[in-house]
């Protein structure tokens, strides 16, 4: 099967582990992340259940926030290199970013927080040609997927050297959590059917298979299919998750290129404490479970560790990553599956 991708380093920051090693070991563990956050809920004497990083500023939250987690993978992705058998010097190579953001209403709103990611990316990596989600489509949990079938396109073109993909995501945002109660979705006690806030920020560097050579390692995932599609399923309507297609198409798509006899034997999803969500996912699976193997694995990090938006798919990288170059990945391939509230859903197909 042809690869598409090679992923070689990764970099991460979660509200469970300060980088990619310790939440890849934590999640493995079943820890979870969730605690009291100095947010006002409904009122001004509730707090907000959610899971955030603990180590940041408690008075530091929105785009800024999002700048320093992100920031912190990228330091971790960056030390990976250093610390690679070949040195490389990442500012000598032709790069593409491509970073998925949250799910927002109006481009206008990440106008700032782009400016600043920006920055952040090329004060690291020189002179990178920077792309966020959403081109065409509506960011959060499936952004990356578009983002990332254009990024695979131009490095198999060798107009880049290699790819920095990633994504960035926050509750941790007074404004956020007032969006949440306003629409009833505030996870908390006497409302577990919503949304748990969380906060996480992922990258990888992703490239040709040539590229072993450069930096004397071997990939530790390779990417071989993709899939997207956009339904109706969204929190604000009351359309059947039974009968929406767009997830179990998302999958058709990227599992197309596996040979007959290769099946799935797991799936990193971003579902989290919404039911509709949930059972879409099964939903999807039981319509295509010609190909998955039995027994079959599925994880949600977001059940453990709190939304993860546009940071859900590049943390799925993150994880499999860690799977396969440790041994204990399930089966040689896996899916990573994401979903956006206006009703996009996106899915990778990884391998060892």
């Amino acid at each position: 099967m042809k690869r598409l991708g090679n992923l070689f380093f990764v970099g991460a920051r979660t509200a469970l582990g300060s980088n990619a090693i310790e939440t890849a070991l934590l999640m493995r563990t079943g820890a979870t992340a969730i605690g009291a956050a100095p947010l006002a809920g409904e009122d001004a004497h509730t707090s907000v259940t959610m899971a955030f990083d603990r180590t940041l500023s408690p008075l530091v939250f929105g785009d800024e926030r999002m700048e320093l987690l992100l920031g912190a993978a990228l330091l971790e992705l960056e030390a990976a290199v250093r610390a690679a058998p070949k040195t490389i010097r990442l500012r000598d190579l032709k790069l593409r970013a491509a970073i998925a953001l949250p799910e927002v209403a109006h481009e206008r709103e990440q106008t700032l927080l782009k400016t600043r990611l920006t920055a952040l990316l090329r004060n690291a990596l020189g002179d990178v040609d920077v792309r966020f989600s959403p081109p065409n489509g509506s960011g959060g949990g499936a952004g990356l997927g578009a983002l990332l079938e254009d990024a695979l396109a131009a490095l198999a073109a060798r107009r880049v050297d290699a790819l920095i993909v990633g994504g960035v995501h926050s509750d941790y945002d007074p404004a956020r959590i007032q969006s949440l109660i306003s629409a009833g979705r505030l996870f908390s006690l006497d409302n577990l059917d919503a949304v748990l806030p969380g906060e996480a920020a992922a990258l990888t560097l992703i490239a040709r298979a040539d590229f072993d050579a450069q930096v004397g390692l071997e990939p530790t995932l390779g990417i071989y299919g993709l899939g997207g599609a956009t339904g109706q399923i969204s929190p604000n309507n009351d359309q059947s998750v039974y009968a929406d297609t767009a997830l179990s198409s998302a999958i058709e798509q990227a599992t197309q290129t596996l040979a007959d006899e290769l099946k799935v034997g797991f799936a990193i999803t971003d579902v989290g404490t919404e039911i509709h969500r949930s059972r879409e996912l099964y939903a999807a699976i039981t319509r295509t479970e010609s190909q998955f193997m039995a027994p079959f694995s599925i994880d949600s990090p977001a059940q453990r560790i709190g939304s993860l938006g546009a940071a859900s798919l590049p943390l799925g990288l993150v994880l499999a990553a860690d799977m396969f170059r440790r041994g204990y990945a399930p089966s040689p391939f896996g899916l990573l599956l994401g979903g956006s509230d206006s009703g996009e859903r996106a899915a990778i197909l990884v391998g060892s």
